[in-house]
């Protein structure tokens, strides 16, 4: 969706689509009385405002509109306007892809720790989980179960407010097929995709590289949010796939490589640049796709 066509949108229509980015009833309406927006800066800084100054009642509206992490249940989420799973649904599995993979140990301590959350605080936990392993968000939680009820709270909307944020984004993001660098990992040994690899991206300034994109393989081995922040440049990139954690959790004592990076060229960034990698525990392989 472009911002001049959310910006025409009925008010009904709108409050849906806002829907999609926050939970709260509240904050959607206002959004939508809100525009017309001159930029998407002026829609994400309108976001902030409003969000901040909603009462307790709709941040926790905005909160049970989210499956718990870990828990499976992200495809089938659609409190946030029923969008189902074409719409937030499949954002969640997007940003919850780092527990998809998890060992079942990891998942059963995030049950606990989950249950033991909302035992405490009376809510879900709520954390930006885009870019996170399954182990990251287990220290998360486990380190915030020891917040007071208020400054947990604070923190709670603070994670919700940058999820808003990303779905804002993603709610005016062009279509996936052009302008994009993804990645797509096949476990060739068992015939699977290879769910919870962390892949970075980076880019090389000068004489160093700098990250400018990270994601985790989701349910269909698959990194679509690297470069989500507007056109490519033309230079050298390099993708780094860490493999060893990924063969340790399969039951590989010591991974053979504990790591993979790709560098390549993008000379016309108006291109799509997909780059699957088919891995096995004692080799792998890649290529340029479409």
């Amino acid at each position: 969706m472009q911002l001049a066509d959310l910006n025409t949108l009925d008010p009904e229509a709108a409050s849906r689509a806002f829907l999609r980015c926050n939970g709260s009833f509240r904050w959607a309406l206002q959004m939508a009385a809100a525009r017309p927006f001159a930029s998407a800066k002026a829609m994400a800084e309108s976001a902030d405002a409003i969000w901040r100054a909603l009462d307790e009642a709709d941040w926790l509206e905005a909160f049970a509109a989210h499956p718990r992490i870990g828990s499976g249940e992200a495809g089938k989420a659609g409190g946030a306007g029923g969008a189902g799973r074409s719409g937030e649904a499949a954002w969640s599995d997007d940003e919850q892809a780092g527990v998809a993979g998890v060992p079942e140990q990891t998942r059963h301590r995030l049950e606990e720790a989950n249950r033991d959350y909302e035992a405490r605080f009376g809510y879900i936990f709520i954390v930006c989980a885009t870019g996170k392993s399954g182990d990251e968000m287990l220290a998360l939680l486990e380190r915030r179960l020891r917040h007071r009820p208020g400054d947990e709270l604070r923190i709670a909307a603070e994670e919700q407010r940058k999820i808003t944020q990303l779905r804002l984004r993603k709610l005016l993001e062009p279509e996936r097929d052009t302008c994009m660098i993804t990645t797509h990992v096949l476990d060739i040994s068992r015939g699977v995709p290879a769910v919870g690899i962390t892949v970075i991206l980076e880019l090389r300034q000068s004489s160093a590289w700098a990250p400018i994109g990270r994601g985790i393989t989701d349910e269909n081995g698959r990194v679509n949010t690297l470069t989500t922040e507007g056109r490519l440049a033309p230079g050298t990139y390099r993708l780094t796939f860490d493999i060893g954690a990924f063969h340790r959790s399969q039951g590989l004592t010591v991974a053979f490589f504990p790591e993979v990076k790709i560098t390549f060229n993008v000379r016309d960034p108006d291109e799509h640049f997909h780059l699957p990698l088919l891995l096995s525990p004692f080799g792998y392989s890649t290529y340029r796709g479409a």
